[in-house]
């Protein structure tokens, strides 16, 4: 018997997973997302982001692991898309004849993309805290009297939010 390197096994496990499971997966995500181009990428990145593991994992259950990573990646696609069609409903809006150029607009995505991750990461007062703040323009003041909380916690609060915005940031 000839022993494979660690790596190989794991291609090899990866392989026959998609050669079992490739067809159902892009089935069940064409159905979840109406379209069968976008359901062939999210097959393959499902399956990509298992091969990039460096680990083997023990696939008892593989549908399983698939779907898990699967609604994942389909959760992420879905809340770009929603990003996407905001940000073009707000270009559409806007009376003057900006035009912004395809690099330009990715960029726009990506970053709104980062912010709202930054802001589901965050704990719920403090997104709330946030929002007030940097899209109403509340004062601090305002924030805690409309909350009904101490003014400490309302810059507690937004000091944390900052913090994890700069953070963000910094990883990019």
């Amino acid at each position: 018997m000839t022993s494979q390197p660690i790596g190989s096994q794991h291609t090899d496990q990866i392989s026959k997973l998609y050669q079992e499971h490739h067809v159902w997966l892009h089935r069940w995500l064409s159905q979840r997302l109406g379209n069968q181009d976008d359901a062939a990428d999210l097959a393959q990145e499902t399956f990509f982001r298992l091969l990039r593991k460096q680990y083997p994992y023990h696939y008892q259950q593989p549908r399983a692991l698939l779907t898990t990573i699967a609604k994942n990646l389909a959760n992420t696609w879905w809340q770009r898309k929603q990003i996407e069609q905001a940000y073009y409903e707000t270009l559409a809006q806007r009376e003057d004849d900006y035009a912004p150029s395809p690099e330009q607009e990715l960029i726009a995505i990506q970053v709104l993309q980062e912010l709202q991750d930054v802001l589901n990461a965050l704990k719920p007062r403090a997104k709330q805290i946030f929002m007030l703040s940097q899209i109403e323009g509340l004062s601090y003041a305002q924030i805690a009297e409309q909350l009904d909380i101490a003014l400490i916690t309302v810059k507690r609060d937004m000091h944390q939010a900052m913090l994890q915005c700069l953070l963000t940031m910094q990883l990019d």
